[in-house]
This record gives C-alpha cells, structure tokens and sequence, in this order.
C-alpha cells in the first residue's frame, strides 16, 4: 500500500507545478515513504512530446512505483499499467493523495 499518491494530470509538465511535484516525490522516496506517481494518459502524451526529463526516468530508481492506464500511450517512462478499477482502489487505498 501506498501511503501518498501523487496523480500527474498537467497538460503541462515540466511546468513549475510539475517540477514541484518530482522534488516532493524525491523526498518521500529519500525519506522511505512508500509512494506511487499516477501518470494519466493526457500527461503521457504531453510528455511524449517534449524531450525525456532526467528526474522522471529516475523515479524507479528512487523507489517511487509510477503506474498509468492500460490505455496508455507507450513513451520513455517505464509504467506498470494498471486497469481503471485497479487505479480507482489505488487510490482509496492510500493516506494521502494529491493532484498536480
């Protein structure tokens, strides 16, 4: 179980929201906290769209589970695919869940 879940669902990544929400993902995961980046189909192709960003592959690396849709578009992020009621229970399972 996750205990916070973050959910990318800027049109805009990369933006000085987004970046905001990588440092706080980074710092859950250098402090241990079982945390999980929902990326949402409409980020993804934003995403896929503009130039692979360091701090999003690294995520995996830092222990943070990112997920997506089983909808979605295939880009340079390494997701598990989940399926939508899979995503729903993801999040009312967690402590604490925030929106970007």
């Amino acid at each position: 179980m996750a205990n916070r879940l973050y959910i990318a669902s800027a049109n805009a990544p990369l933006s000085d929201r987004f970046q905001e929400m990588l440092d706080m993902l980074m710092t859950g995961a250098a402090f241990g906290l079982p945390t999980t980046l929902w990326l949402t189909d409409g980020c993804l192709n934003a995403l896929a769209a503009l130039p692979a960003n360091d701090s999003l592959s690294q995520l995996a690396d830092f222990g943070v589970r990112c997920v997506a849709s089983e909808t979605a578009a295939p880009g340079y992020l390494q997701v598990e695919k989940l399926s939508a009621a899979t995503l729903r229970n993801l999040s009312s399972d967690c402590q604490q869940v925030l929106v970007f």
